[in-house]
């Protein structure tokens, strides 16, 4: 007989809650860690997804001083710039706008930098960028950019975020791609540990078949499949990290709930005990 793959055996565990029960013995532990990681992998595909078709970055929530500095007043000042092939037309111009939180202008000089937290330069090639938060960046203009859709010290802002992003969308993609998949994985490590602990205190009961950690490991990861791909699926749809991880929690608690009420972790499937004789 052909030896079935166990990722397709722990699929055919996750379907409803008498294959949730009766397939709390098919895996390995090494198994189950490889269904773990698998599982998370899923959780994080409509998060690279969302990162991977970003055009635009919210600066201003890591550089809010800088963005202050984008004015009406100054998207006025240098509307009559232009750019072309990565460079200012007008490499002398020289705009100087001051105030309480930092300096913004064109070709700002060393003496007019010289102590200011905030700053907005444009300059011949690129643009300086620095705010009182610690952050720092100098932003190549790209080929095709140009000024002429800033008409506004919010469209000064987002055009600012925007070429900034073209040139960080890698390290933008990787950080934070890390940083949600950290939090989701320590979640759902948390909600696996507490749920399977829970699961295998019923052990003590009379009624229940669970005889050890293991079992109570493998059904909390079988009632785990179906609510992932749920999540993934609406992450697809919707991207919003709390609500991924709300339905994965949740599903799996109610799965685990309807698995309970079927079976009363004691009721072994019929097609299971027939396969058994």
């Amino acid at each position: 007989m052909k030896k079935v793959p166990f990722i397709i055996q722990y699929a055919k565990s996750t379907l409803g809650p008498s294959a949730i029960f009766d397939g709390r013995k098919v895996l390995k532990f090494w198994q189950m860690v490889i269904v773990f990681i698998f599982l998370n992998a899923l959780l994080l595909l409509p998060v690279s997804a969302h990162f991977a078709n970003q055009s635009s970055f919210d600066l201003p929530e890591i550089m809010p001083g800088m963005a202050a500095l984008g004015t009406d007043q100054f998207a006025n000042d240098i509307k009559n710039l232009s750019l072309e092939n990565g460079e200012l037309t007008d490499k002398n111009t020289h705009l100087v706008e001051k105030s309480d939180t930092g300096v913004a202008g064109v070709n700002l000089t060393d003496a007019e930098l010289r102590g200011a937290e905030n700053v907005i330069n444009l300059k011949a090639n690129e643009m300086q960028l620095k705010d009182a938060s610690g952050y720092t960046f100098e932003v190549s203009y790209p080929k095709d950019a140009t000024l002429t859709e800033i008409t506004s010290g919010e469209s000064l802002v987002n055009w600012i975020s925007a070429q900034w992003y073209l040139e960080n969308q890698a390290f933008v993609f990787l950080s934070m791609v890390m940083m949600i998949g950290s939090i989701v994985f320590v979640s759902s490590l948390m909600l696996t540990i507490f749920t399977t602990l829970f699961i295998w205190m019923t052990k003590r009961s009379s009624f229940s078949k669970i005889a050890s950690f293991k079992e109570s490991l493998n059904l909390t990861l079988n009632a785990l499949g179906i609510p992932v791909i749920a999540a993934c699926l609406i992450g697809f749809i919707y991207f919003d990290i709390t609500i991924i991880m709300a339905v994965q929690s949740l599903g799996m608690v109610l799965m685990i709930a309807w698995t309970f009420l079927k079976t009363r972790f004691y009721k072994t499937s019929e097609k299971n005990m027939a396969a058994s004789r």
